[in-house]
């Protein structure tokens, strides 16, 4: 059963287990398509602009639509919510691509 989440603020959702947006206000910000990038870069981005930690944004839909999403470590069989990447997985990643030690 979804939550009723009200229109301030942040949140996410994931559509086609390939994109997440980010609204603001019940108005869309950006999209972020996991064929071009990988989660733990998606999930950088969307705290970054938010400043929030992703788990604490509200899901508009559901929880499961996160499921199937492509992790640089584990792949698209990770399961998305049970093994969310910590933040040093995240950064590790993040200097990783821009080649950084």
């Amino acid at each position: 059963m979804e939550d009723k989440i009200t229109e301030k603020g942040y949140t996410i959702r994931c559509g086609a287990h390939t994109y997440i947006t980010l609204e603001y206000g019940g108005k869309f910000v950006f999209c972020l398509d996991n064929d071009l990038i990988r989660v733990e870069e998606m999930i950088y981005r969307i705290e970054k602009r938010t400043g929030m930690n992703f788990k604490d944004i509200p899901i508009k839909g559901k929880k499961d639509d996160f499921n199937g999403l492509l992790f640089f470590n584990g792949g698209w069989m990770r399961d998305f919510w049970n093994d969310f990447p910590n933040k040093e997985e995240i950064n590790s990643y993040m200097k990783m691509k821009h080649g950084i030690r």
